[in-house]
């Protein structure tokens, strides 16, 4: 029997249910792993002559982690430890905004049930300079696999790679796939790092 579904559907229903079967214990080393990665990918971006934004950023955001995507958790409290704001996204129509995240949060539910803060301190995207995205699947050629609903790439349409913020893609190993099928709107990222590796598009 033929499926219905378009060839994203049916990876995306397959990379979700891959990242869903990782152990607690994959999860949690998962995690801490990302942030040595990070530091290594830091350091390359400061070898060279970049927007130093980028060099040394100071306004970086994150997500909260939802259907086994991999926790950025232990990467935040290393920025607030460096004093680094943190932020998270928040719908608005149907892109994203940016809102302040500390450990006095007040949250909210949105229209997916994902907690988002409640504040007055909101950035757009443009106005930070790291943002470490979620996603289902990706290939080295930066192409992500988001959840489908847009919001990212409505956000980012029309961005340089070469502007702030740099778009960072984090994932587990086993999300990574030969070659996303890609569409007009997908908007590409500079980087994902995974618990392994980095890799710079």
């Amino acid at each position: 029997m033929t499926s219905h579904l378009d060839p994203r559907q049916t990876l995306r229903r397959q990379l979700r249910q891959t990242r869903r079967n990782l152990s607690s214990d994959e999860q949690v080393n998962g995690a801490q792993n990302l942030l040595p990665c990070f530091a290594q990918y830091l350091n390359d971006l400061q070898t060279q002559n970049l927007d130093k934004r980028i060099q040394h950023p100071r306004k970086i955001a994150l997500y909260l982690s939802n259907d086994g995507e991999i926790s950025p958790h232990v990467l935040c409290e290393h920025f607030w430890q460096q004093n680094i704001e943190t932020y998270l996204p928040v719908i608005q129509g149907k892109e994203l905004v940016f809102a302040l995240y500390s450990k006095d949060t007040i949250w909210q539910d949105n229209q997916f049930g994902i907690k988002e803060p409640v504040t007055s301190s909101i950035l757009s995207g443009n106005e930070l300079d790291i943002i470490f995205l979620p996603l289902v699947g990706f290939d080295v050629k930066g192409g992500r696999l988001g959840m489908g609903g847009g919001f990212y790439d409505r956000t980012f349409e029309g961005k340089r790679a070469d502007q702030a913020p740099l778009l960072v893609g984090l994932a587990h190993d086993c999300q990574q796939v030969k070659s996303l099928p890609i569409e007009g709107w997908d908007v590409p990222l500079q980087a994902f790092i995974t618990p392994t590796q980095v890799i710079r598009v």
